[in-house]
């Protein structure tokens, strides 16, 4: 197995809305580039109130710089989990964005909704109180990270990636998950297997004795004129 870790992880708190609907779509909010600690990172928040209230989600912005991964297979994506729910309204899903200019820059306040709902990178997935919280991720997200030297997953309540339209909450409160960005988000995949290498006589030399052929390695050879 192989393992890499983030290149940049932080967090987005959207900009205070009147509705579940507009709060939803708002265009900025306000940065934490660079997280550390136990964040509540992951929330729709509601607050009926008086003079419109206030309905607030945030996101969580993570970036991988994959350059070295062409052959990654069975692709998870690893965090700890410090507060959550079973319950499916806290399910969260992973889904591509473009924030810090898609390169692993620092995120912004104006990146807020540079999101793809359209490329989700795993199904909805259950986000426990503690311990940790593993999104297996799909062929998309293979896609990108074998093809491209960025990898770019941010980290949304299910409620907001797929736009629900009926408000999860029935009264005020909040949904709530929280990640231990102090600890390791980590890519978690299967490496392609080493070459097998040529196993055969050259010469009358035998393979285990025989380091290259031509300069080349014998474990990068798989025939000689030919023959296996």
């Amino acid at each position: 197995m192989g393992t890499l870790a983030s290149n940049r992880k932080g967090f987005i708190t959207g900009t205070s809305q009147t509705n579940y609907a507009s709060a939803l779509n708002v265009a900025t909010g306000t940065a934490t580039d660079s997280a550390t600690g136990n964040q509540n990172c992951i929330q729709y928040f509601k607050s009926s109130g008086r003079g419109g209230g206030t309905f607030r989600f945030i996101r969580t912005f993570i970036h991988f710089n994959t350059t070295n991964l062409t052959e990654a297979s069975s692709i998870s994506l690893q965090l700890t989990s410090a507060g959550g729910s079973n319950s499916s309204n806290f399910n969260v899903t992973a889904i591509k964005h473009s924030a810090g200019s898609s390169n692993g820059s620092q995120i912004s306040d104006s990146d807020f909704n540079n999101i793809d709902r359209n490329t989700a990178y795993s199904a909805a997935t259950s986000f426990a109180s503690s311990g940790t919280i593993t999104f297996s991720l799909n062929a998309a997200a293979a896609t990108q990270i074998n093809e491209n030297n960025d990898f770019n997953v941010a980290l949304l309540l299910t409620h907001d990636a797929i736009q629900t339209e009926e408000d999860p909450l029935e009264s005020d409160g909040d949904i709530s998950n929280i990640i231990a960005f102090s600890s390791a988000i980590n890519l978690v995949y299967t490496e392609p297997a080493a070459p097998s290498g040529y196993t055969h006589k050259v010469n009358t030399i035998a393979a285990a004795n025989i380091g290259k052929v031509d300069t080349v390695a014998t474990a990068n050879i798989g025939k000689i004129n030919t023959v296996d």
